[in-house]
Formats: C-alpha cells, sequence, structure tokens
C-alpha cells in the first residue's frame, strides 16, 4: 500500500489545542503533521477581518478568562497588544479600569433600573445561589438533576408574581446561561458552582484573537495541511496507525494520534474508527455538555447608542437569554454585537438572515425608544450548531456528568496510541486558573498531551535500544 506521508505523530485539528500540541513537538523534534479540515487555523476561535474591514470581529472567542500571567494566553497577548490596531475601536488598554463604567444596564423596554429593584433582585439570587450551593454540596447523597428543577420549587417562592423581580433575577441567570452556552434545563445542578464575577479578570482581544493563533503559527514555523478532512483512523496493526482523509489521497501512516476535534464532531461521528471506540468513551462524549453561543454583529451607518458605552445588559422576557448581552463597538466602527445561547441560539439558526436582523433591530429599537435605529449596513450572523466541523461551541456540565468525564475523555486509547485534547479534555488541576471550555483550556489540554506523546515515543526508543 502507497502511503503519502509517514510521520510519528498525526494532529487531527488545528484549533488551540492542536497547535499548543504542535509546538512541543517542534521543540522536540518530533515528526509530526497537522491536519486541519477548514481552511484556516483555529477552529472556533475565528476572526472576521473582512465583512467590517477595517475592524476585526470575533465569531467566535473573544475574551482571554483569567487573564493573568498563569494564563498560557497572556503572554502571546502581550506581546501582540503593541503592534497591532488596538485603537480601531478606540479601545482603552488599561487593566484595571472598572469594566462597570462602559457598562448601560437597562429593563427590557429601555427604562433604567432602579437601585431598590436591583437590591432586591440581587438578595433573591443570593438566597436562589445558596440554595443551589447547599444541594451541590450534598451531592454524595443527591442524584443529579438539571439546575432549573432543583430551583424551581425555591425560584417560585422567592420571586412569586413579581414581574419586574422576575426580569432581573432571570437577568443574573442569563448571565450564567450565556457563559456555559447553554440553558438551566440542560446544566447539572449537582456541579453548580457560584461564581464572584467581580473577581475575574477577563480581556476583550480587541484586534481578534484569531490573530493571537495566527501570529504563534508564524512564530514557531508549524506547517499545517488545510483543507485535509480526517475521515476515518484504522488502528486494527500494533505497528502502525493509518488514517484516510476525504481528499482521496494515499493514506497516512503515523505511530500516535492527538485527535482536537470539537465535542460536538465527536457526538457526531464525524471520524469513524476501526475497530470502533470503547463504549466508556463513547459514553462520555455522549454525556457531556456541549452549548451553543451565537453572535448577531450589525454595523449601522450612525452610532444610536452612548458612544462611551461598550456594553449592554438588560432584562427579558422569554427566553431570558435572547439579545442578553451586547458588546458595544463605538465610532467610527459603530458596531453591536448581540449574544444568543442555548437552546433559542439553536432556534434562531432556522431563521433566515433577513428574519434574524429584522427581530435584532425590533429589539434595539424597544431598548432605545428615544433614538432612530438606522438600517444595517453590514452584517455577519453565526450558526455554530449547524457548523459541519463544530456542531457547536464549547463544553459544559450537562446533568449527569462530573469531573470524571473530562477525565474520560482525556484518557488515551488503543493501548495508548490515540491521544486526546480539546477544551472539553482539561482535566481539572485543583488550581483557582483551572477552566474548561476556554481557549487556555484546549491549549493546555494541547501542551498535556504532547509531553504524553513525547515520553511514550522516548520510552518506546529507549526500550528498542536496549534489545540491541
Amino acid at each position: 500500500m502507497s502511503v503519502g506521508v509517514d510521520v510519528d505523530v498525526v494532529i487531527v485539528g488545528a484549533g488551540a489545542a492542536g497547535i499548543a500540541a504542535a509546538i512541543e513537538l517542534h521543540k522536540k523534534s518530533v515528526p509530526f503533521v497537522v491536519l486541519e479540515a477548514r481552511n484556516r487555523i483555529g477552529g472556533r476561535v475565528c476572526t472576521d477581518r473582512e465583512t467590517f474591514s477595517p475592524y476585526p470581529v470575533d465569531l467566535g472567542a473573544s475574551w482571554i478568562h483569567l487573564y493573568g500571567p498563569k494564563n498560557p494566553m497572556y503572554s502571546f497577548y502581550q506581546q501582540l497588544k503593541h503592534t497591532k490596531l488596538v485603537d480601531l475601536y478606540n479601545d482603552n488598554d488599561d487593566e484595571d479600569e472598572d469594566e462597570s463604567k462602559r457598562l448601560i444596564n437597562i429593563d427590557y423596554d429601555g427604562r433604567p433600573i432602579s437601585d431598590d429593584l436591583e437590591h432586591q433582585s440581587k438578595t433573591i439570587c443570593a438566597q436562589l445561589f445558596a440554595y443551589m450551593e447547599k444541594f451541590a454540596s450534598s451531592n454524595g447523597q443527591q442524584q443529579d438533576q438539571s439546575i432549573e428543577s432543583v430551583m424551581k420549587l425555591e425560584y417560585e417562592r422567592l420571586v412569586g408574581s413579581q414581574r419586574e423581580i422576575k426580569r432581573l433575577v432571570d437577568n443574573y441567570f442569563a448571565d450564567i446561561e450565556v457563559y456555559e452556552a447553554s440553558d438551566f434545563n440542560n446544566l447539572s445542578a449537582v456541579q453548580w458552582e457560584t461564581v464572584d464575577t467581580s473577581s475575574i479578570s477577563d480581556k476583550w482581544v480587541s484586534f481578534g484573537y484569531g490573530t493571537i493563533l495566527d501570529d504563534i503559527v508564524k512564530q514557531h514555523k508549524l506547517s499545517i495541511r488545510l483543507n485535509t478532512l480526517v475521515k476515518h483512523i484504522d488502528i486494527r496493526n500494533s505497528d502502525r496507525i493509518v488514517i484516510n482523509t476525504a481528499l482521496d489521497d494515499y493514506p497516512i501512516v503515523c505511530r500516535r494520534v492527538l485527535i482536537t476535534i470539537p465535542l460536538g464532531c465527536l457526538k457526531k461521528e464525524t471520524i469513524t474508527f476501526e475497530p470502533p471506540l470503547p463504549e466508556w468513551k463513547r459514553n462520555a462524549i455522549a454525556q457531556m455538555g456541549f452549548g451553543v453561543l451565537n453572535k448577531i454583529v450589525l454595523q449601522f451607518s450612525d452610532c444610536f447608542w452612548d458612544p462611551t458605552k461598550r456594553y449592554i445588559l438588560r432584562t427579558c422576557n422569554e427566553p431570558r437569554s435572547r439579545f442578553h448581552y451586547v458588546v458595544c463597538l463605538p465610532p467610527p466602527s459603530n458596531i453591536l454585537i448581540l449574544f444568543v445561547s442555548g437552546n433559542d441560539a439553536c432556534a434562531l439558526e432556522t431563521l433566515t438572515d433577513s428574519e434574524t436582523i429584522q427581530l435584532a433591530t425590533c429589539f434595539l429599537q424597544r431598548i432605545f425608544p428615544e433614538s432612530f435605529v438606522p438600517n444595517v449596513i453590514k452584517y455577519k450572523i453565526t450558526r455554530w450548531f449547524k457548523d459541519s466541523l463544530s456542531f457547536g461551541s464549547y463544553s459544559n456540565y450537562a446533568v449527569g456528568t462530573n469531573e470524571n468525564t473530562i477525565e474520560l475523555l482525556a484518557r488515551t486509547t488503543a493501548n495508548d496510541r490515540i491521544h486526546w485534547a480539546g477544551e472539553h479534555t482539561n482535566i481539572d488541576d485543583k488550581t483557582d486558573q483551572w477552566t474548561m471550555g476556554c481557549v487556555q483550556s484546549a491549549f493546555q489540554s494541547g501542551q498535556r498531551a504532547a509531553l504524553s506523546i513525547q515520553n511514550q515515543l522516548r520510552s518506546c526508543s529507549n526500550t528498542q535500544n536496549n534489545f540491541e
């Protein structure tokens, strides 16, 4: 049988995990090839530099979460921030700036929220969060349920028929749902954890998160084969792994494979394995949550909102997370980025562009009743759920999943010849810097997997030398 490439390692996917692994293997001069199905690198890190040129807009990841020196993305951002056009959006890069000063917090119809109502809703939220924490802390005695089902009765008792309070309480819930990219009826109550968002530093990458990954690849001179969709991996031979792609080219032969494709693709079984993956791996893939977060990016001829503000938080009726969060990019860009998550994000993907834009502009006119909302001059609408190379956005704890699920997703298969990385495989290291579902989560998992592969290959080489 003829072969196209014969290497030690094949990395499937050139997102953050695949890139991180490639860097580590490159450092140790391990022969490898990266196969990427898209016509670009980055995966769910995707910066659109054309639609709104010269203004870059991230269609996927936008923030470096837990921004700080311990974050692997921190140093890459620092290298780039002084060389890129950070001021395109009049961006203030002061890391100590109080973000609340740049926030518009309004009711569903654009009216300001009174301090009294906000205080009442925060008090109720604190009680509900404490209720959830109590349930989660007793998880040894409790069978897992959805957050929605566990909280339902207590929510009804505390909120009652207070419609204004309900909208404000739901506003805080929508924060969590947008962050998790899933609704409460899909998320694990046992894995509930109240996070003090005021203590978290998230850095908006104004020049585009994709720019960071592009620069990393160029810095390390990584060779990546684009437009190469892996379809079949044959691991029946104990001496070699045979990989077939959609190109109908010669198969690729290697000793180790690192799978970094999105969890959504694993759920859809876009790659077939021969023999099939073990049942415990397939179960973990099926059980782990995978959310959807979409963006509706609209550019206007005029800025009809306060140009000094960068974010809009708005209460909503049902569904509570639709357009709950808006990022404002001020003049001269005049861009608004509307977020929608979970089941509603999937539902909106069935609409046409014009229908979606009409919904969005009606929403904007409602929250800015005294302003004239001009026609949209340019737009971009993401549909990550329908994307055949992702089928969603990022992972979360669905009902019945826990840290052990992530460990199973990360565990090697095929006698340690197939390795796994990606934001859904980042095993909890018990530090305050641990994350899943983020770009740095994927990057760290790729570094971990590459180290494991290096150690294996070195051990095999040493064993072979001893026999010789």
